[in-house]
């Protein structure tokens, strides 16, 4: 009796324990491992959650595994055209989707296998049509709080195509269609800039040009994100001024060498569209004759003053292009220029409007940036009308102290 009663405990126990593993997650270990070649459009860790290797991020997450066994340090600077080991402990994760089987490993696809036909659907042939992403429906999660966001709707191949590029580059919110890089920045930049200024005598109808020669300067600023869409950019630049002779070989009467610029601006930003608003407090270059030189022969002087002056600039600015690291953003902006007084005349106010195209290169802690701008402005005095037509270029480093 002592025997059939153990006897139907221990079959009791094996049968409870099948049960338990029927209802339990079943993981065989990875037969060899598996690979995946890094498109133009990828984001690896969107690649991750596709393949359901969650958690992506955290200390054990699959994005850390990821990096560390295929000895990369940044997620983001993965090049294209590159084989990135994945890292998969389960063949259940593997099975279910088409992989090219090698002798040493297997390159995944992003296409779900036919399991209706083969036992585990290993070794499926990889299609040769571009793959369709279209199933990626989740982006990725902001890195600080681990939140999912979702895209509306079905997005297309295109669309996710170009979502995963701007989160490639994303160190900020990924809200599932715009970057939100919403972090406090410090930016020092070298600044060369070029000057003509085209005058004519009010009393005299005398008319002169001047060219500058090329002015070097660096400009410090600070620019902050304050809430998702808002950020405030404060700075000065100080520039050198340095003038060839008056284009007829009059000579130049310069005493000021330098120029100063005080400025400040606020800025609303959406996906590809930005307005900003802002001021300047900066100093002018206007120039007039020496009238009691002037002879029939015009062989008289020009004598060049700065006038402080405060601009009021408004500026609509597009992200143009953007892709991988880079981007690339276009801006026109319009301002009005304060009237003011120098020694022998008054300075009226004027316009004027600037074109610029910015381009920058993402390097996660800090990023560069290249500016050109050109400009034209139209302000008088009483004794003198004057244009003014700029040409600068910038080239800049930002470290990034703060990411919200």
């Amino acid at each position: 009796m002592m025997k059939l009663l153990s006897i139907l405990f221990i079959l009791f126990i094996v049968g409870f324990g099948f049960t338990q593993n029927g209802h339990a997650d079943v993981c065989t270990p990875v037969k060899k491992p598996t690979k995946y070649l890094v498109k133009k459009s990828d984001h690896i860790a969107a690649i991750l959650r596709l393949l359901d290797l969650e958690p992506v991020f955290g200390t054990k997450g699959s994005l850390p595994e990821l990096l560390k066994i295929n000895k990369i340090k940044n997620a983001n600077v993965i090049e294209p055209e590159t084989e990135i080991e994945i890292p998969f402990k389960c063949e259940e994760k593997v099975v279910i989707w088409n992989t090219v089987d090698r002798e040493t490993d297997r390159l995944i696809t992003l296409e779900k296998a036919d399991l209706s036909g083969t036992a585990s659907g290993v070794g499926a042939p990889a299609p040769t049509a571009p793959i369709e992403q279209k199933a990626l429906d989740i982006i990725d999660a902001d890195k600080a709080t681990e939140e999912q966001v979702t895209t509306e709707g079905a997005p297309g191949e295109d669309s996710v195509s170009e979502a995963l590029r701007y989160r490639m580059i994303c160190e900020g919110e990924w809200t599932g269609s715009e970057c939100i890089t919403r972090y406090s920045v410090i930016y020092l930049a070298g600044v060369g800039s070029y000057y003509r200024y085209d005058g004519v005598d009010a009393t005299t109808n005398d008319t002169a040009v001047l060219l500058s020669k090329f002015n070097p300067g660096i400009n410090l600023g600070w620019a902050n994100y304050w809430f998702e869409n808002f950020k405030t950019d404060f700075g000065f630049s100080i520039n050198a001024l340095s003038i060839n002779e008056e284009a007829r070989g009059r000579p130049i009467d310069q005493n000021k060498k330098v120029i100063s610029n005080l400025y400040g601006l606020v800025k609303y930003e959406t996906e590809r569209m930005g307005f900003s608003f802002g001021f300047a407090q900066l100093d002018k270059v206007f120039y007039r004759f020496f009238k009691e030189n002037i002879v029939v022969f015009n062989d008289g002087g020009v004598t060049v003053q700065l006038v402080p002056i405060t601009k009021i600039r408004g500026a609509l600015s597009y992200l143009v292009h953007q892709e991988g690291k880079y981007r690339y953003d276009l801006e026109v902006g319009m301002y009005s220029l304060s009237g003011g007084k120098s020694s022998g005349y008054d300075v009226e106010a004027g316009s004027g409007w600037d074109l610029s195209m910015t381009v920058q290169h993402d390097r996660v802690q800090e990023y560069l940036f290249g500016t050109v701008i050109y400009g034209v402005s139209q302000q008088n005095t009483t004794i003198e009308k004057q244009d003014q037509t700029d040409l600068s270029l910038v080239f800049g480093y930002a470290w990034k102290m703060k990411d919200w």
